[in-house]
C-alpha cells in the first residue's frame, strides 16, 4: 500500500517493465529481419550466428547498449534517431533511468552521466552527478511517450520493408548444426 500510494515508487515500479517491452519488441525485429526481411547475421555486429535465432537476438539485446541496437534497426528501415520525437537522448535517457532505478539508485551517478552526456547534443541540459532522480507523474509519462514513439519508429520501419522472395531463405544455424563438432 505504501508503494501504491507513492507516486515516486510506484513509477519506479512501472518504469523498467516499459523498457523491458521495448527491449522484447527488439527482440522479435531482429527475429523479422533475419528470418524475413533478408538481413545476414554479420550485419549485427557482435549477434552470435552459432546460437538459435530467437537466443542470438535475445542475448544481441540484452547485452549491446540501445544506441547499439537500435541504431541498427532503425537502419534496415531507412530511419534514424531524427524519425520520432524525443530521439537518441530521449531513448537513452529512459533506458539509463530505468537501470538506475531498477538497481534502487535514487540519484545520477557518474556512468549515467557519461552515458547522457554521450547521447546529448551541446544544446541539452545534462543533470550533475548526486541529482535526485524525479520520477513523478509528467517524468515517467514523458518517458513513456518518447518509448513508445521509438517502439512505433522500429516496428514500422521493419514492417514496411519488403519480404526476401519465396524461396530464399538466410542461412541460420539449425540446432543440430549447432551441436555438431
Amino acid at each position: 500500500m505504501l508503494v501504491l500510494n507513492d507516486e515516486q515508487q510506484l513509477y519506479r515500479v512501472l518504469f523498467p517493465s516499459y523498457v523491458a517491452l521495448v527491449e522484447d519488441l527488439a527482440r522479435e525485429l531482429v527475429e523479422k529481419l533475419l528470418s524475413q526481411k533478408g538481413a545476414k547475421p554479420n550485419e549485427f555486429v557482435g549477434l552470435d550466428p552459432k546460437l538459435p535465432m530467437d537466443e542470438a537476438a535475445e542475448q544481441w539485446i540484452t547485452f549491446q547498449p540501445v544506441e547499439t541496437w537500435a541504431m541498427v534497426i532503425l537502419k534496415f528501415g531507412g530511419r534514424g534517431w531524427s524519425s520520432f520525437q524525443g530521439g537518441r537522448r530521449g531513448v537513452v535517457e529512459a533506458v539509463t533511468i530505468r537501470n538506475l532505478c531498477a538497481h534502487g539508485i535514487p540519484v545520477i551517478n557518474k556512468k549515467a552521466l557519461n552515458r547522457l552526456a554521450s547521447a546529448s547534443t551541446q544544446s541539452q541540459r545534462l543533470p550533475s552527478v548526486g541529482d535526485q532522480i524525479v520520477l513523478d507523474r509528467a517524468t515517467f509519462s514523458k518517458h513513456v511517450a518518447t518509448l513508445r514513439r521509438f517502439a512505433r519508429s522500429m516496428a514500422d520501419s521493419v514492417a514496411n520493408m519488403p519480404d526476401m522472395p519465396e524461396g530464399l531463405t538466410v542461412p541460420i544455424v539449425s540446432e543440430s548444426e549447432r551441436r555438431a563438432p
